[in-house]
């Protein structure tokens, strides 16, 4: 199972680790190990960290309230108390800061704590900022994942177009060379 990285922040990318929340659910955070790599991946952590099945479980609940929240401001709803408590309880703790080292890198690591920290700190900016009214939720059939349409017109339709994008335009394609093709079986002969 491979991570995507389509959302435009890093809060809805955490949120895209489940997918299909309405079908065939697929959690891509099955273990603490798939929680590290996503951090790493989402370059929020030079190397792996450390996470716990206790730490898992609490990173799941945060991605879980987080989704919640979001759906409800765009459905025209309020969220949850519980969530909202889980969120600024996460987005109030220390976050995963970079480190400058003498020799003039930088070194980023932390803790899961951490990693949860800044994860709910980037909902709330994210919520409380003006991106908010460019999120959407893919339009792809079965496709829950979130992202922040930064289009120029605003009309993109899908979470990422080497995802869900590229799967519709093959599906509308078949579809186009389908029909052309009973047209002319049902067109009259000269």
């Amino acid at each position: 199972m491979k991570f995507h990285y389509v959302g435009g922040r890093l809060c809805l990318d955490f949120v895209g680790t489940l997918r299909y929340r309405t079908s065939a659910r697929e959690d891509l955070l099955s273990d603490p190990q798939r929680l590290s790599d996503w951090a790493t991946g989402a370059a929020l952590v030079d190397a792996a960290i450390e996470i716990t099945d206790d730490e898992l479980a609490a990173a799941i609940a945060l991605r879980e309230a987080s989704y919640r929240v979001v759906v409800a401001r765009l459905g025209g709803g309020r969220p949850e108390a519980a969530d909202v408590d889980l969120l600024n309880e996460h987005g109030s703790q220390p976050q995963l800061t970079p480190v400058l080292q003498p020799n003039g890198s930088v070194r980023r690591g932390g803790t899961a704590p951490q990693l949860l920290a800044r994860l709910a700190a980037d909902l709330l900016d994210l919520y409380a900022g003006p991106d908010f009214e460019k999120v959407k939720e893919c339009s792809a059939a079965g496709c829950t994942r979130l992202y922040i349409d930064a289009s120029r017109a605003r009309n993109r339709h899908w979470c990422g177009m080497s995802t869900c994008g590229n799967r519709a335009k093959v599906q509308a394609f078949r579809a186009r060379r389908h029909a052309g093709a009973a047209a002319l079986e049902g067109s009259p002969s000269d």
